[in-house]
């Protein structure tokens, strides 16, 4: 985890920048400690090599703040991801019917929620913002102004020749008689 590319902007209650800090490994190590299993700031300082009071102090610095929020938005992205998965497991394998209708009424619930915050069809805008288009003032009969959407692609037809004739083998009857 890159804590300059994930980290958002670092301000103080001013609205001034502040200065990104370094987080050393071990400091590192001692946050996610903190955020996956759960240590608290002594027994993970302990670990860690750190004096409790050193890692206190240090897990005050704004930067380490915004790392550790970070690291436990990560840890429960990934928590949530292993909870859908056990639950779709439930779903499908658990030995208990009513386990199972419960777990399947909650994907349901679920993939209603998500389709109610989608839009039944969903458009895109383009602006297309041209200079110094030399366009004539009056467009012929076959031409239109804008942009126009083409047709959707289709495959050609699995008999790509019109003759019946084409492709047939020489030895067939009927042929030169």
């Amino acid at each position: 985890m890159s804590d300059d590319a994930n980290s958002p902007e670092l301000v103080n209650r001013d609205g001034e920048t502040i200065r990104k800090g370094r987080i050393s490994p071990a400091l590192r190590t001692a946050i996610v400690l903190i955020v996956t299993e759960g240590l608290t700031v002594a027994d993970a300082a302990i670990r860690t090599g750190y004096k409790p009071h050193s890692l206190a102090q240090a897990l005050k610095k704004p930067h380490v703040k915004a790392f550790r929020a970070s690291v436990k938005s990560a840890h429960l992205r990934s928590e949530t991801d292993a909870a859908y998965a056990e639950l779709c497991k439930m779903a499908r394998f658990a030995s208990s019917e009513d386990v199972r209708l419960k777990a399947i009424k909650v994907l349901i619930d679920i993939d209603q929620q998500a389709n109610a915050a989608m839009p039944e069809r969903t458009h895109q805008t383009i602006q297309i913002i041209a200079k110094n288009v030399n366009l004539p003032a009056n467009l012929g009969n076959n031409q239109m102004s804008g942009v126009i959407e083409a047709q959707p692609f289709q495959l050609p037809s699995l008999n790509p020749s019109n003759s019946q004739s084409v492709g047939r083998d020489e030895s067939e009857e009927g042929d030169d008689e």
